[in-house]
């Protein structure tokens, strides 16, 4: 790294590998159409490497699957089986317009020695999808939260809202996630919440959306995640899970603020689709699910 305040963007440092197969779903299978797509990539507390993905267009809808390995990079790790279902019990029902199970797009942030999944659920009676949370000890075994309600979501909205990610800036957490503003299917917008205790979140920041690298549709800014290098925040947002995938970074000194329709904070595309960034030690690294039906792929990324 150069020195603070010095400007960079992101670039992918060589070839990616797989870390998560095709997985074998049994009785849960849908012939050979189910994907692996948004998922999140975490050490438990005995030192093992975790990778949770959703899996969709199963014979029951979304579920959540895993596999662990002994290193960050190591190869194809071992499947470990289904992970989560949606629980009705908790308000994550069935959605309303397809009737499936729907639970995706886990995140994993870990504070003071405990774990906190975020991801997201469905719910019929908002008929909405909602950020829900689950948490656990050790990295392996996590309980659902049950807020005043007795369900498991923080929030929701406006309309729907996915693909959360959690990252502490200063005294508060900042969860970013996309959604479809009031319940529209267009556009799709990157908002921010912030909160003290990971429980409670604020009202609603619009950060991002639209500007013509990645255009105003229903997906152009999915699977939002921020990370801090040298003073200013980065956001990667994709628009195409492809082949060829698009992430788009978009690079500010204010984390509220990514342009909104407006390309003047971008500074790279990468072929990439619903990335994880995970830093260990000095060394940073990225993911993609551009192969949907070969798993999960991971690569080193620099700054340059």
């Amino acid at each position: 790294m150069g020195p603070h305040g010095t400007p960079r963007w992101p670039a992918l440092d060589g070839q990616p590998w797989y870390i998560g197969s095709y997985p074998d779903l049994g009785d849960l299978a849908y012939g050979s159409d189910h994907e692996v797509v948004d998922h999140a990539i975490f050490q438990s507390t005995d030192g093992k490497w975790h990778l949770w993905a959703c899996v969709r267009n199963t014979r029951i809808g979304r579920l959540l699957y895993g596999w662990e390995g002994d290193s960050l990079e190591q190869r194809h790790r071992k499947p470990t089986g289904v992970k989560m279902r949606a629980e009705a019990q908790y308000g994550e029902s069935i959605n309303d317009w397809g009737g499936e199970e729907w639970i995706q797009a886990p995140h994993v942030i870990v504070v003071d020695g405990q774990y906190y999944m975020f991801y997201g659920g469905h719910n019929t009676e908002l008929g909405e999808c909602q950020i829900c949370l689950a948490t656990s000890e050790d990295g392996r075994c996590f309980e659902r939260y049950r807020g005043p309600s007795g369900y498991s979501r923080v929030f929701v909205g406006p309309g729907e809202a996915r693909d959360p990610m959690v990252i502490r800036i200063g005294d508060l957490y900042h969860c970013y996630y996309c959604g479809h503003d009031r319940g529209r299917r267009k556009p799709c917008k990157v908002y921010c919440r912030t909160s003290a205790d990971l429980y409670h979140w604020s009202d609603y920041r619009e950060v991002s959306w639209g500007g013509h690298a990645s255009g105003v549709h229903a997906w152009s800014a999915e699977c939002p995640f921020v990370v801090e290098v040298d003073g200013y925040y980065y956001l990667f947002r994709t628009s195409e899970y492809g082949p060829p995938a698009r992430t788009h970074v978009y690079r500010s000194r204010d984390p509220f603020d990514f342009g909104l329709d407006d390309d003047s904070k971008w500074v790279t595309t990468l072929r990439v689709a619903a990335p994880e960034i995970v830093r260990d030690g000095e060394q940073y690294y990225i993911s993609s699910v551009e192969d949907r039906k070969g798993g999960v792929q991971l690569a080193k990324l620099k700054w340059v």
